[in-house]
């Protein structure tokens, strides 16, 4: 079964150390990792499983670096097509001009929603002050929902929380259920505006 140790020790130009797993020290070495995908340093999380080694010692197996950034794979990319509602939308609407607009738009909110997701990391990873939900959604909402998605596969951020992905998935149903109430001409905006003229 895989465990969880921390990097107490490391040498860089050895390439070895040691991580305290449980409350055992145990020795580490490059060759242990599975997959690195950054230098070791003391503080990580590793995860691992426990092995044996010719004289019989509990060894570190398959190591791999518990928070460490994880590779974009094509299918995450695929949530891009979940723009096209949207987008059509806009250039039905407004034009081409307006399309450009948007999708830059996109991009920039995109972008800042990333950052945001990653200082919120830092911060709770180093214990500090954190960036409040509502500002993230709020980023969402307003068309940062891809880099947030990037963010949560990425950095490992905000993606196995249930109540946050719950508002986080609606926010994207959101928008694709207003791209499809605006080619039809605003049915459902219409009936809310008019029952707030009522109130």
């Amino acid at each position: 079964m895989a465990q969880l140790g921390t990097i107490a020790e490391w040498n860089g130009e050895q390439g070895s150390g040691s991580l305290v797993s449980q409350g055992r020290r145990m020795s580490l070495y490059l060759h242990d990792f599975k997959e690195l995908r950054k230098q070791p340093e003391v503080g990580d999380v590793i995860r691992f499983v426990e092995g044996v080694d010719r004289a019989g010692r509990p060894c570190v197996c398959r190591a791999v670096h518990a928070n460490a950034p994880r590779d974009l794979r094509f299918v995450h990319f695929s949530i891009l097509l979940l723009l096209v509602l949207p987008g059509y939308a806009v250039y039905r609407l407004l034009g081409q001009r307006a399309l450009y607009w948007a999708a830059a738009w996109i991009v920039l909110i995109s972008w800042f929603t990333y950052q945001i997701y990653a200082t919120d990391k830092r911060q709770a990873r180093n214990k500090g002050e954190r960036e409040p939900e509502s500002r993230l959604h709020l980023c969402e909402l307003l068309g940062g929902w891809p880099g947030a998605f990037f963010a949560q596969r990425r950095l490992r951020h905000k993606s196995s929380k249930a109540d946050y992905l719950f508002v986080f998935m609606f926010i994207i149903a959101f928008h694709q259920f207003m791209a499809i109430d605006a080619l039809r001409g605003w049915p459902f905006v219409k009936v809310v505006f008019k029952f707030l003229d009522k109130l």
